[in-house]
């Protein structure tokens, strides 16, 4: 079975938006690039569900999940001008008792109240020294009575507001006596209501009662580890004692209630239960102390007598994440280039935002790719990127692959002579042009480094202090002057032509950032006024993007006119002049059932969302968002749940029920369109199966995807490999053992809820002849399985029978079948049948108690066999069993029928179980498409409740490495959208559903760096797997086609093959030249009658020796036991006495596996199951 549909996070949620204003074309927020990294954590808060939150010096809010991994941005520098501005004084965060997060800004002395989502609930905002009044505020908490207290670190005062904002008390001023503050830091609130003040300027600890009284003062204690000195942060537990950050020490200390020290925690140094320079400190519900380590960027955790139990350690130059984001650049692929000054490193981004790969070499005798402090970037018509290197001052050249290719530039400040480089362009001739932030200089080299000509002079007509630079299409350059905000443009020769000047609209205050559009309109950063204006080549408004308190300073412009720019406290940031609305919102888990998102909530990944008229397509990314692009119009709006979505049911709005959303005019955002659902706590394991080819003597790759899409941790998880006859196993990355039944079998322990995980097998296809055009079948399941019974409706009528087939090839030509029924007795027949070739030849009712199976034995004689068998009315996973053997012969002379094993649907319905069944090959398409079934003969007939399972393989023939592989495969109107599900992929990958009309799936596997067929045949190959079902209620023979496209970096497509299933039920009308009789029906082997339910004890069950059978009515006496395996086949008969109530059978030579124990006594025949492990 398939993986549920998983959807890698295409772009990182942050509940930022920025409010833009302007004329002309407007710009409005498209998405984010990376993400800021946790740098210095200065304050640290836990919720009840053990999410932390964590602010530091890049002036954001970063949630993290229990484990310590990024879960989201809540709160960012960059939010509108109603909520913050840019400032690296964001720095205290406390949490309520529902889970709203409430921030202080000292720059802008606020105070806000923010939702789980982001939203802004509530904002105190006065500025001043009066009562409720606002002064740099600092540290934030809230008392037991969702009272909110605050430093105000400007006046020195501690303040109080009730949940509403409504001033209450204030107490404080400032000074070093008792009572009197003196640069506080830390604050916090005891059972009794009483304050405790960290007072670092005076170097104690004070504590106050709740009206403001001074009480106590923690100073200069007797003992170095006892003393406090410089406490920063403080924070009170359950039972009143104090725990105090004591930054001079590097230490945590707990104090009790009356200020005797109880322990203390200290000593400096990175490794784990050291400091330095801690500053935030929380204790979360179960005691634990969380305390924010600012200088290793890491927090770490203790019990509640000063234990270490671990830490998070966040790397400051993980992929994909910023520490002051600077210069940036796009390329005309649509890359994004972005250098990152402090980690010294450049990253690369795709045209959708995904990291692609960075470089950041420092290799001893390297020098000249040593990047110190790099600044400015720009890229060159051949897709060459130049990155001013301040440390070395030089100006370095790289590939589009990071390579280093050219250095221009030495140190000095002489004409030809760098010392602070800064801004770099280069123009249509290919000569490089660079500002010197030292030197005041524009100095021009051509494209080997050659110095051509330099500005050094002060006055209107030429630079003062030149900062970014850029060219237009005919080589003339533009600058910005910082000092003197404005900018100016030069001609090809340096020759002053214009300036543009002031701090109006068109005018400028602190300029830095500028580049030049395909139509040679001139963008610039306008720092100090908060926005990035848009001139024509004349120096003329057109248009203006404002970003209210926050500056932005590097910027870049795509060649579809989007706005890229970097803030290096805040992110880097796209805007675009895209005209579509959109309808967007959040589908989660409504865990206490309100019909509102909240802490105790979470998003669900991989819903599909539906808006009609017209079938615009959507699905939520990892924390359950998504985002449509309509037109003007009204629609109706729902969540698909997928048919394999049993634990989920609707609840707000109901099921079966849309939501109706009227975008009116172009460009609407409409938001806040969610949906709730309740959950079945239970894990739901799911299991897939792929392989890239499977051809004689050579080797090939399979991908087993394994996760649970449940709502709880599964554990002792299994994964099991049971490969085909003629398929060699070669290796794997995972460890493995191999059972008795020769199965892999990896064991994954547990699986968290949404948790996955893959297994790549290397194997190959034996060098044996006669062996092409057989079909070898891979199948795989894991455990433990799902639980099933908690979902059933309560009108199910299934009567909780359970059927499994077993066969295998007898001899002489005969395939022996067992139907067996592991559940509860059948209420009533059902139906089984045999297909010789595909044909129907056999047909009959069946019914079996607990136990009872069905022993057959068929004459094959080089045919395929296949053994369907109807599961009772609502079974909760599948509807029938089938299996099929073939190649079975008596003598070599029989003619083997081949290529029917898969043209019927496989046994693996179930999502614990997975069958890939891929014919032996010589020779192959390199990038081709399958489906399975394929469909009977050549009309394709394929039952019209059937799964259609999808593989698209393709295959570098090039002559380079891949770098970013695209497969695109729109999905044909018939197919039911509600059914999809993802499976095993050779790659790791993002997938977006999109489309209007015919649902449109993407794959993008960004740096795959696939190696081409010559240089790699085994790694040059890739794979994809998904599986659908066609719509209920099809016309008769309906055809439905699919193909992909698959696209090499930025090469033209390459289109597969079109697969074709005709959906039609085939009369079952047995064909008379294959007919079976009677005959074959070898025995039916019965089970235990009711009389002896209860009566027999077997123990141990599982066993791996001994097992006894023990009789617990004095009556009943064992006369004897015959073992029996699953294929019907006896193994072993155990005689007892005659009065024996009581046997022992030795099961330790069995293999491992079930068997039947049939035991007969002197009042029947009981049938009882027994594994041997």
């Amino acid at each position: 079975m398939m993986k549920t549909l998983q959807v890698t996070l295409l772009f990182i949620l942050v509940t930022i938006v920025f409010s833009v204003s302007g004329w002309g074309q407007e710009y409005t927020f498209k998405r984010t690039i990376g993400k800021m990294a946790i740098d210095a954590p200065n304050d640290i808060a836990v919720d009840k569900q053990g999410f932390v939150y964590v602010s530091s010096d890049n002036g954001s809010v970063v949630k993290m999940d229990p484990d310590g991994g990024y879960y989201s941005t809540i709160v960012a520098a960059n939010k509108t001008s109603k909520i913050y501005a840019y400032t690296d004084l964001i720095k205290y965060i406390a949490l309520d008792a529902v889970g709203n997060i409430w921030v202080t800004d000292g720059y802008n002395n606020q105070i806000t109240k923010l939702d789980a989502l982001g939203n802004v609930l509530l904002k105190l905002d006065s500025k001043g020294n009066g009562n409720g009044q606002l002064n740099n505020p600092g540290k934030i908490t809230l008392d037991s009575e969702g009272n909110v207290w605050v430093i105000n670190r400007g006046n020195s005062c501690i303040q109080k507001f009730d949940p509403t904002g409504r001033f209450l008390v204030r107490f404080g001023s400032y000074g070093d006596g008792d009572g009197q503050l003196h640069t506080p830091t830390g604050l916090a609130i005891d059972s009794q209501g009483n304050v405790w003040v960290a007072n670092y300027g005076s170097r104690c600890m004070q504590k106050f009662d709740p009206t403001g009284k001074f009480l106590l003062k923690l100073t200069n204690f007797i003992g170095d580890n006892n003393r406090v000195i410089d406490p920063w942060g403080v924070v009170i537990d359950k039972e009143d004692n104090v725990w105090i950050i004591n930054q001079l020490w590097n230490c945590i200390q707990k104090f009790d209630k009356n200020g005797f020290v109880i322990s203390t925690v200290i000593s400096f140094g990175s490794q784990n239960d050291t400091f330095y320079d801690p500053r935030g400190i929380t204790i979360d519900n179960h005691g634990t102390v969380w305390v924010a380590d600012y200088h290793y960027n890491r927090i770490q955790k203790f019990d509640n007598i000063g234990n270490f139990i671990g830490n998070y350690i966040y790397p400051k130059s993980k992929d994909g994440d910023f520490i002051s984001p600077r210069g940036i650049a796009v390329d005309k692929q649509g890359n994004t280039w972005v250098v990152e000054r402090s980690n010294h490193r450049i990253q690369k981004f795709d045209v959708e935002g995904n990291f692609l790969f960075s470089f950041d070499p420092v290799a001893p005798g390297d020098y000249p790719l040593h990047l110190t402090n790099p600044y400015g970037i720009t890229t060159d018509v051949q897709g060459n990127v130049w990155i001013t290197d301040i440390g070395n001052w030089c100006a370095k050249k790289f590939d589009s692959n990071g390579k280093f290719l050219q250095r221009i530039g030495h140190v000095g400040i002489l004409i030809g002579e760098l010392y602070s480089p800064g801004g770099i362009a280069v123009d249509p001739q290919g000569n490089v042009w660079i500002t010197d932030l030292t030197n005041l200089t524009i100095q021009k080299f051509d494209s080997t480094g050659k110095f051509l000509l330099a500005t050094k002079y002060y006055g209107d007509e030429v630079q003062e202090m030149p900062y970014g630079i850029t060219t237009d299409r005919q080589g003339n350059i533009w600058v910005t002057n910082y000092s003197s905000n404005n900018i100016k443009k030069f001609d090809t020769n340096g020759n002053f032509l214009l300036k543009v000047g002031g701090i109006t609209d068109g005018k400028f205050s602190y300029p830095i950032g500028i580049t030049t559009d395909s139509e040679d309109n001139v963008w610039i950063a306008d720092s100090d006024n908060y926005r990035i204006q848009k001139l024509d080549s004349t120096g003329r408004l057109l248009s203006k993007i404002d970003i209210p308190h926050c500056m932005p300073t590097e910027l870049a412009v795509s060649k579809e006119g989007d706005v890229y720019w970097t803030n290096p406290k805040a992110g880097v940031f796209v805007y675009s002049t895209d005209q579509k609305s959109y309808i967007s919102g959040k589908i989660y888990a409504d865990r206490n059932q309100n019909c509102g998102f909240d802490n105790t909530d979470a998003g669900i990944p991989s819903i599909t969302v539906v808006a009609n008229p017209g079938k615009y397509y959507a699905s939520t990314d990892k924390l359950g968002n998504y985002r449509i692009p309509v037109p003007v119009g009204t629609y109706t709006v729902s969540q698909v749940l997928n048919a394999d979505k049993i634990l989920l049911q609707p609840v707000c709005p109901a099921s079966n029920v849309s939501e109706s959303v009227t975008v009116a005019k172009e460009k609407d955002q409409v938001t806040g369109i969610n949906f709730a659902n309740t959950v079945i706590d239970v894990p739901h394991l799911e299991v897939s199966v792929n392989s890239d080819r499977r051809r004689r003597c050579f080797t090939s790759m399979m991908a087993v995807t394994y996760s649970n899409t449940g709502y709880i941790a599964a554990t002792n998880v299994k994964v099991y490999v049971k490969l085909p006859q003629y398929v060699i196993f070669k290796s794997a990355n995972k460890p493995y053992t191999i059972d008795a039944d020769n199965n892999y079998v990896f064991s994954i322990d547990s699986l968290k809820p949404n948790q996955s995980g893959s297994i790549y097998i290397m194997d190959s296809v034996a060098c044996v002849a006669n062996i092409t055009g057989l079909t070898q079948c891979t199948k795989v399941w894991i455990t433990p399985p799902n639980e099933y019974t908690a979902t059933l409706p309560a009108n199910s009528q299934w009567d909780k029978s359970d059927i499994i087939l077993i066969g295998k090839c007898v001899g002489n030509g005969r395939v022996q079948m067992v139907i067996k029924n592991i559940g509860q007795s059948m209420a009533d027949s059902a139906e089984f049948r045999i297909l010789l070739d595909a044909q129907l030849a056999f047909r009959k009712n069946y019914k079996l108690i607990t136990g009872d199976s069905l022993v057959l034995k068929i004459p094959a004689n080089g045919k395929t066999i296949r053994l369907e068998a109807d599961q009772r009315p609502d079974h909760p996973r599948k509807s029938q069993s089938n299996l099929t053997i073939e190649g079975c012969i008596a003598s070599t002379s029989d003619v083997v029928s081949k290529g029917l094993v898969d043209i019927l649907p496989q046994d693996d319905i179930e999502p614990e179980v997975a069958i890939q069944c891929m014919p032996i090959i010589d020779s192959f398409d390199p990038n081709d498409k399958q489906v399975s079934p394929a469909g009977t003969a050549n009309d394709h007939y394929t039952p019209t409740d059937t799964e259609l399972k999808y593989t698209i393989h393709f295959q570098n023939t090039g002559t380079d490495y891949a770098y970013k592989v695209v497969v695109v495969d729109t999905l044909s109107e018939n197919l039911d959208i509600a059914t999809l599900q993802i499976g095993a992929a050779s790659h790791t990958y993002s997938l977006k559903v999109s489309g209007k009309g015919q649902p449109v799936l993407t794959w993008t596997f960004y740096n795959i760096n696939l190696p081409d067929s010559t240089r790699d045949q085994a790694g040059s190959n890739g794979f994809i797997q998904f599986s659908i079902k066609p719509k209920a209620n099809l016309p008769e023979r309906t055809l439905i086609e699919n193909y992909a496209d698959i696209f090499f970096d930025y090469n033209d497509p390459v289109r597969t093959n079109t697969t074709t299933n005709v959906m039609y039920d085939v009369p079952k009308i047995i064909n008379p030249a294959n007919q079976l009789d009677d005959s074959i029906i070898d025995k039916v082997m019965a089970s235990e009658p009711d009389a002896l339910k209860g009566k027999l004890s077997l123990y141990p069950n599982p066993t791996q020796s001994q097992v006894w059978i023990q009789s617990v009515d004095a009556s009943l006496r064992i006369e004897q036991v015959k073992i029996y395996n699953l294929l019907g086949e006896l193994e072993t008969v155990s005689l007892s006495a005659t009065d024996s109530q009581a046997v022992q059978l030795n099961m330790q030579a069995k293999p491992k596996g079930m068997y039947l124990l049939h035991i007969h006594t002197n009042k029947g025949t009981s049938i009882q199951r027994v594994v041997v492990q």
